[in-house]
């Protein structure tokens, strides 16, 4: 074909293909978006599959906020400050960070608070709780925390969260082997064991004496793992790591790693199905050590970590916040130990967001201010529905030798 006659066919079919894609999209549109409601629905379906996932919470004690992370490890910013109400002095955040307590400096009651996506939710009273408890423990899943306060001299046992607590146990200072230093707590609810001050470990039974299981030269960290009845536990004096497995039952020793040192200050162990993370306030390293293959890694960190906090995907935890500072989060999928850094945030809060603070016959006060967790109701005939434990029967007195 000579080349005069081949560019004029060649400018005809451009000039099909056009007509015919305009045709399409005028089609499109009249069959995607036939009405105003159709086009406002679309939107909003676009702008909740592009929306930027929550990687987890970080809390400011001092100036009574909450921020969201958003993104995911290595590519992640802060979002803007949320209100807490008046009176919080710590926020205890569960496992997967889909909810909260919160600690009021004075008061009757400790509050639990929700996150709808990027955002606080309402805040409502665990009525009979420790208002102020100095330790605090959550099962793997998050459905259960054990609460312990030396000036109350109680340890209590909340199951049904977040929807729907209950005040399970309630177990008298007396009663317990020996003073707390740590507590651990089973996914079944019932299963617990304490750590006392003199390093020794105790599962604490429904029914019976605490039952003594180990004895460790520093103990220093224990959480059970994910749905079972197995625990790690982390000795820092032998700087060894092992596993105390089927504490409810037979209760079997197994190492799982040595030569874990270098740890000083405050010491973190948290556990996921996969892995254990241990690290101190006064190292600038950290282990991580893969509970299939019982390898243990030395991470170095860009410095000392303030805390291992887990955040909502599995593995990852946030070690160092501090307002107006860059965050570290830790990603330890995969047995490789990433570190990542979260942007300082520069922006300031202008006015304190409400908190609504659902009390069961309390009063949302005005709803110009930050409701005051401190000072509002949290017995009387409106806690009927957080139901007391039965009376349990005394146990037998410990024998000594």
């Amino acid at each position: 074909m000579p080349s005069e006659t081949r560019i004029p066919l060649l400018v005809l079919v451009c000039l099909g293909l056009s007509s015919l894609a305009a045709a399409a999209q005028r089609q499109g549109q009249v069959l995607d978006r036939p009405a105003a409601q159709s086009r406002t629905a679309d939107a909003g379906n676009t702008a909740q599959a592009i929306q930027t996932p929550v990687l987890g919470f970080v809390n400011s004690a001092d100036r009574g906020e909450l921020r969201a992370i958003l993104g995911i490890p290595g590519a992640s910013v802060f979002g803007g400050p949320m209100a807490v109400p008046a009176g919080v002095t710590s926020v205890h955040f569960a496992p997967s960070q889909n909810y909260a307590l919160l600690a009021p400096s004075t008061g009757g009651f400790i509050g639990l608070m929700t996150f709808q996506g990027a955002d606080e939710g309402a805040v409502n009273a665990i009525c009979g709780a420790i208002p102020k408890p100095d330790i605090v423990a959550f099962s793997p899943s998050g459905t259960t925390a054990a609460l312990y306060s030396k000036a109350e001299e109680q340890l209590q046992v909340i199951t049904g969260l977040p929807h729907s607590p209950e005040l399970a146990r309630v177990i008298p200072r007396n009663d317990l082997p020996d003073e707390v230093r740590l507590l651990a707590v089973a996914d079944d609810g019932i299963t617990m064991l304490e750590g006392t001050v003199h390093n020794a470990i105790y599962l604490l039974p429904q029914d019976g004496s605490p039952r003594f299981l180990h004895s460790a030269g520093d103990l220093e960290g224990m959480v059970f793992t994910p749905r079972s009845s197995d625990v790690v536990v982390f000795d820092r004096e032998a700087g060894t790591a092992f596993l105390l497995q089927e504490v409810d039952t037979a209760s079997t020793y197994f190492p799982l790693a040595e030569g874990l040192t270098g740890l000083g200050g405050n010491v973190f162990l948290q556990v996921t199905s996969g892995s254990a993370v241990i690290a101190g306030t006064n190292s600038n390293n950290l282990w991580l050590i893969d509970l299939q293959s019982l390898q243990a890694r030395n991470i170095h960190l860009p410095g000392m970590p303030l805390m291992m906090q887990p955040l909502r995907p599995s593995g990852d935890y946030l070690l160092f916040y501090r307002t107006g500072l860059p965050a570290w989060i830790l990603d330890s999928n995969g047995g490789a130990g990433v570190v990542s850094l979260v942007p300082a945030s520069i922006v300031a809060p202008s006015q304190p967001r409400r908190v609504n603070l659902a009390t069961a016959g309390g009063s949302l006060g005005d709803a110009n201010e930050q409701p005051d967790l401190a000072s509002q109701p949290g017995f009387g005939p409106g806690c009927a529905d957080v139901r007391e434990p039965p009376p349990r029967p005394k146990p037998l007195p410990r024998l000594t030798y």
